[in-house]
């Protein structure tokens, strides 16, 4: 479970697939008797199959977690900065504080075992990165017996079913609007790339209706 009073709570699904695609680099958890074991892996979102597609090296020994159908949890942390009590209108009882957006997926896990489901999902996977990246690289369209050893050996891909997701949006809800719009401006302002990402967040948010 997550910490999320009711006012953090998102349940919007555009909303939380948004943040799950575009901060896509996780952390994926499993509880062993050890205590937890933590990966931290590019996943990818099939919406319409509600999966999270992704693969680990195959010396990552969570793979078998993954095939003792051990429960997993896939954290997506969202933009996030710090807010200045300087940026509401003066009051004894401000204090700072720090807005974020967060996705917890919890699911089970199912390693992709036949050769050519799994190279189509890594292949959706390089395109994605690939895309955004603009790079162009690409894997051969048809894999030759060396590729295909060397992927067998060398990792393995999974997907993940999406049983419970779980969002919060800690966007200075609490706060009235003209101090919500001067964080926002702040953000945009003074927090770089991330305050930036954040702030169009709490626009989208906080003026779109539940």
């Amino acid at each position: 479970m997550m910490y999320s009073p009711t006012q953090y709570r998102e349940e919007r699904m555009d909303l939380i697939y948004e943040v799950i695609q575009n901060y896509s680099f996780a952390t994926l958890i499993t509880m062993t008797s050890e205590g937890p074991f933590v990966s931290h892996l590019p996943v990818l979102l099939d919406s319409a199959k509600k999966v999270l597609l992704s693969h680990c090296a195959r010396g990552n020994p969570q793979w078998k977690h993954f095939k003792e159908g051990i429960p997993v949890t896939v954290i997506f942390n969202g933009p996030h900065a710090y807010i200045s009590p300087a940026w509401y209108k003066p009051d004894p009882d401000n204090v700072p504080t720090w807005n974020y957006a967060a996705v917890h997926v919890k699911g089970t896990a199912r390693i992709i075992e036949d050769f050519h489901d799994a190279y189509s999902v890594m292949n959706k996977l390089v395109q994605n990165y690939e895309d955004q990246y603009r790079t162009g690289w690409v894997l051969p369209a048809e894999p030759n017996e060396t590729l295909k050893n060397d992927l067998n050996r060398g990792i393995t891909v999974f997907e993940i079913a999406m049983d419970h997701v779980e969002a919060k949006f800690k966007l200075s809800q609490k706060q009235n609007s003209a101090d919500r719009n001067s964080v926002i401006d702040n953000l945009s302002k003074s927090s770089g790339e991330q305050g930036s990402a954040l702030a169009e967040y709490m626009k989208k948010v906080l003026t779109s209706g539940k």
